[in-house]
This record gives C-alpha cells, structure tokens and sequence, in this order.
C-alpha cells in the first residue's frame, strides 16, 4: 500500500561505522570527548613524561648526535650499549657518512646545543605532519576518522625525536605542489633515502600521479636509479666502520626492531627481516600493495591531489619496517580509501568502514586497559597496519572487477595504456 502525498516516508538508518561517528561528534561536548578518547594513546605517553621526574625526550637524537660525536674523533659510532655525557642514546644505526656530516655541529655547540637546535626544524616538522594527518584540505576523508587513526600510533613519536620525522616532513613539504616541486621532491626523497633507505618507496608517487603515463613512468625509472646508486654508494663506501655498521644494523633494525609492516608479520612467525624467507616474501607483497594503489589512482576517479596523497600513503605500507612515527603521512590515504568504498554501495562501505573504525577502537582498548605485558603482546600498531592493508587491497580488487575489462584490454595493448594517460 502506498503512502498518502505528502506523508512523510521513514529512511533506515545507514548502518555504517561513518554513521555513528557522525552521531558520537554531532555535539560540542562530545566531539571533545571522542577525540580525548581516540587522542589518548599519544597523550598519555606525552603527559606520563613530562610527570615523570626522569621523563626523558629526543633519546632517538641523542642517538645521532652521539654517533656523530664518535665519528668526529674517529671513533666508532657503533655500540648496543652507547654512552655519551648528558644524554641517554638509543644505538647509532645510521651510515657513517651521516655522522661525519653531523660531527661538526655536535662538536661545536655540544650536545646540549645540538638538541636545542634540533628543536628548529623538529618542532614544525612536527607540526606540518599532525596538520597534513589532521587537516589538509580533503574533502572526501572526513576529520574524525582521519583522527581516530591516531589510536593506533605510539605516543613515544612525539618524544623520540627522529630524524625520520623532519625527514617526512622535508618529502611532504615538496609533494604537496608536485606539479611545481618534482625536481626537490626527488631530492628530498633520495637524501631522507641516505639516512634511512626505506624513504625510496615514496617514489611511487611519482607512478600515481595526473600525469602521461610516459612520463611518469621516465621520472620514476630515472629517480629509482639515481636513488638506488646513492644508497648503494653508502653501502659500499662506508670506511673503516662499514663492516660495523652492517653488523649492527642486523642487530638492531633487522633483528630487534622489525617495526609495524610486513617485517614485524613475518618475525611473529619464525622469519625476521634478515631471513630469506622475508625478504622473498616482500616481492609479491609490494607487487600487491602498489599494483592496488595504482588501480585506485588510475579508476577511483580521484584528483590531482588525491592521488598525491594516496601515493604517499602507498609508499608507507610498502615500507616494510615501517615505524609509528611513519603513519602521519598515511593517515589522510587510508580514510580516503575507506570512503572509495562508498563507490560500491552500501554493504561494501559499512564492511570497510566497520573493519577501519573497529580495529582503532580496539586500539583505544588495549592501551586504555590491557597494562603494560599485554600492549607488549597485543601490538596494536601492526594490527591496524595489516587492516589498512587489507582495505586498500580490498577496495582495489573491487575497482578491478567493475573496471576489469578495460584494464585487461590496457594490459594486453600497451600502446593503448600509455596513449590513455596522454
């Protein structure tokens, strides 16, 4: 039976995660309460140290200054139990060349003055990143969600002091006008590349972008080798110390610390990095993870921007010892990729959107109440990553198969895919 005109027809609410966000943010008071709750994980470790009556901050600088401090007397940087007047340093991971660049500044203002002068750059780099996660303009990954990822990331980052984060923070500041920046942008990527290696998989960036297909595809293969020949060149020119530092890289990165990406899936099961059985693995993982953001670029529809910043985020989960201090830049990527779900309909947004907002709430629950032996059990930085995996995989193979003849007839004509991009 119809309804009269004019009477009012009744709407089943839309049984998506977004949905209730929306309903837990709609008020003042309680919007401030849902970012309290989601913030917390960070919060909590910043407010913790400066309570503590022996909080201590940048321990991941003073690892680099106490190497470079070494270096400059000739001294190996490299020890698991290093020791420097004043400050309490994490073990000097990085290539010599690094500390003989920073041994001059150390030397000359102390370690005091270099941690005060690290300040410079830290502090808005700090700040570009937590924007950039927060609120760079992107109109299709709402605010709430893009903060609630912050649950997943520890609180240490802000504390810690990397190198990595002003290093981040040097790629995004010339990827976010890349039309204009692609030059600086690749500069950018190959220095933070000779200090941490990983930092090449931004270089994808370059294959996602608006731009012919040709074109893109020259950028990349030329700044792959230019970058590639740099690291190779640190490897292979370290000096006296470079035996030194492979051992120690082995020990630390490789072996203690496999980080929250495919490294630290592969350690839960019996292969650290360092075992063939990972490194073989990393092949068709990365294949997947960028084959799955390149289908997303090139038939979600996205912009010239959106693309950028998936590409950004697509770098970091081909990072396979990615780190807590590496999810800002993915932040804004993962929420844009959970609202592509929207593209399929109801049932594939509220799968999507259940699956990104349910494991963040689980991280707000074990930090919040499972102490300290059960965070060291229950990662919950791992365990989002692998969800945010999984949803970028998820939401390309659903792109795939609504655009899947006209990619199999690209793939089969290349002439074709590159003629489309032109």
């Amino acid at each position: 039976m119809s309804a009269a005109p004019g009477a009012e027809t009744s709407v089943a609410p839309s049984k998506d995660a977004l949905n209730l966000v929306n309903r837990l943010t709609g008020q003042a008071w309680m919007a401030g309460l849902f970012a309290l709750v989601f913030l917390f994980p960070i919060l909590g470790n910043v407010i913790s140290r400066l309570t503590r009556k022996h909080g201590w901050w940048l321990n991941d600088y003073d690892a680099l200054i106490c190497g470079a401090h070494s270096v400059g007397l000739g001294q190996s940087p490299y020890s698991l139990n290093p020791v420097c007047d004043g400050i309490r340093p994490a073990p000097f991971v990085y290539a010599p060349q690094v500390g003989a660049v920073l041994a001059p500044l150390v030397n000359g203002l102390g370690f005091s003055g270099a941690r005060l002068v690290y300040l410079i750059p830290l502090l808005p780099a700090l700040g570009l990143l937590v924007w950039f996660a927060l609120k760079y303009t992107l109109p299709k990954a709402p605010f709430w969600l893009r903060l609630m990822t912050f649950a997943a990331i520890n609180g240490s980052v802000l504390a810690c002091g990397n190198i990595g984060l002003v290093l981040h923070a040097l790629v995004l500041l010339t990827a976010l006008n890349l039309k204009r920046t692609r030059p600086l942008f690749v500069v950018a990527v190959i220095v933070g590349a000779m200090v941490k290696p990983v930092f090449l998989t931004y270089l994808i960036v370059l294959l996602m972008e608006e731009r012919p297909l040709g074109l893109r595809v020259r950028d990349f293969a030329i700044s792959a080798a230019l970058g590639l020949a740099a690291v190779a060149w640190l490897m292979l020119d370290a000096g006296p110390f470079g035996a030194q530092w492979h051992a120690i890289l082995n020990a630390i990165v490789i072996q203690q610390q496999p980080g929250i990406g495919l490294f630290s899936y592969t350690s839960l099961i019996g292969f650290p990095a360092a075992s063939p059985v990972a490194q073989v693995l990393y092949l068709p993982f990365a294949l997947l993870i960028a084959a799955s953001g390149l289908v997303l670029a090139e038939w979600s529809g996205f912009n010239a921007r959106e693309r950028v910043v998936l590409g950004l985020g697509v770098a970091q989960l081909l990072n396979p010892r990615l780190m807590d201090y590496d999810l800002f830049v993915l932040t804004p990527a993962i929420v844009l990729v959970v609202m592509q779900a929207r593209a399929f309909g109801p049932r594939a947004f509220t799968w999507a959107s259940w699956a990104f907002v349910g494991v963040l709430v689980f991280a707000v629950v074990i930090n919040a109440v499972g102490g300290p032996h059960v965070n060291d059990a229950v990662k919950r930085a791992p365990i989002a990553v692998f969800v945010y995996c999984g949803l970028l995989v998820y939401v390309a193979v659903l792109t795939f198969q609504r655009h899947q003849v006209e990619i199999k007839a690209l793939v089969k004509d290349p002439k074709a895919l590159f003629a489309k991009a032109a």
